[in-house]
């Protein structure tokens, strides 16, 4: 693991956990995602990675009653509404 990849990796299960995720599924997670991160052709995200997830919420997703989906947080996935933060 490299300097950085090392860095991004503890961010990463540090935000995990503060929300939430307990310390071994953090960990698990933050590795996925380095994996993920090595290949790629693996386009999957995490919601906390995107732009459209404000307040624990979705501000793209519906249901079939105009709801506000709350999102799999913590679940790596494809998702056609995806917008990296930081990007525009």
């Amino acid at each position: 693991m490299t300097e950085e990849e090392d860095k991004r990796f503890m961010r990463r299960k540090s935000v995990f956990v503060n929300e939430g995720l307990p310390e071994d599924d953090a960990l698990d997670l933050a590795y996925s995602m380095l994996e993920r991160d090595r290949d790629e052709f693996d386009d999957r995200r995490v919601c906390f990675e995107c732009q459209n997830y404000i307040n624990k919420f979705c501000t793209k997703m519906f249901d079939n009653r105009s709801k506000k989906i709350i999102p799999l947080r913590f679940i790596l996935q494809r998702c056609d509404l995806f917008e990296l933060k930081g990007k525009k």
